[in-house]
């Protein structure tokens, strides 16, 4: 089974429950527009942690708290204080956790090389790179003569990806792009063909220009995975 699908079928769970409890008096009554934020951020916080990207669980479990505070009687430290401490304790998990998690990414890409964190980078790369990028903006020339697979992994931030001066491999090669509270654009040539899957949670993808039809055109495989943030994919 999916994750996705896993997520989704756990969160009709929850509702259900709510909906049983409510009805037998169990819970106090909670305006819709409650209910509606605290089930996406239920979503957003299982889906963080089932990622391995504590920083998006934690703080959704915060913002929750937020919400909840007065049933949890926490008023004392929210908003402020409970958001800062969520940052700080989600920036630790990921950094405690960032090995695993790229192991994780294995399934996908199986190889480091081109590992990219900072503001611009424009040195030459191989057949597979990394671009990471937390609370900034950097930019990623990719220069490949052998271009195959790449993984872009974005939160709280603005990130960048051009593709111009990349050569594939073979036929078809593959990027996937995994964006949280933030922004990504990548830029790829329209000489190319994109097959897309995509996953949105409150976010939005959106296309500037469109690429190959042609038969004979080299294929990109491109999984977008967005969340409160966008994706923009423009071809050149």
């Amino acid at each position: 089974m999916k994750k996705k699908d896993i997520t989704v079928a756990l969160i009709l769970i929850l509702i259900a429950v709510y909906l049983i409890a409510n009805r037998l008096h169990l819970m106090p009554k909670i305006p819709i527009f409650t209910i509606l934020f605290t089930v996406l951020f239920i979503y957003t916080a299982i889906r963080g942690f089932m990622r391995m990207h504590f920083f998006e669980g934690v703080v959704s479990l915060a913002i929750i708290g937020c919400i909840h505070d007065d049933i949890l009687g926490i008023e004392a430290i929210t908003p402020w204080t409970l958001i800062a401490a969520a940052v700080l304790i989600g920036i630790a998990l990921d950094m405690i956790f960032k090995d695993g998690r790229e192991r994780k990414d294995e399934y996908y890409f199986s190889h480091g090389e081109g590992h990219c964190t900072g503001h611009v980078e424009n040195g030459a790369d191989g057949e597979y790179v990394h671009v990471q990028n937390s609370f900034g903006t950097v930019s990623k020339y990719v220069n490949s003569d052998s271009f195959r697979e790449a993984n872009i992994e974005n939160s709280f931030g603005t990130c960048n990806v051009y593709f111009d001066n990349a050569v594939l491999e073979s036929a078809r090669a593959d990027i996937r792009i995994d964006n949280s509270f933030g922004c990504v654009n990548l830029y790829l040539p329209s000489t190319w063909r994109v097959i897309v899957k995509q996953d949105t949670a409150f976010g939005g993808i959106k296309y500037r220009g469109s690429g190959s039809n042609a038969e004979d055109a080299p294929v990109i495989d491109l999984r977008l995975d967005c969340s409160f943030g966008e994706i923009c994919v423009t071809f050149e």
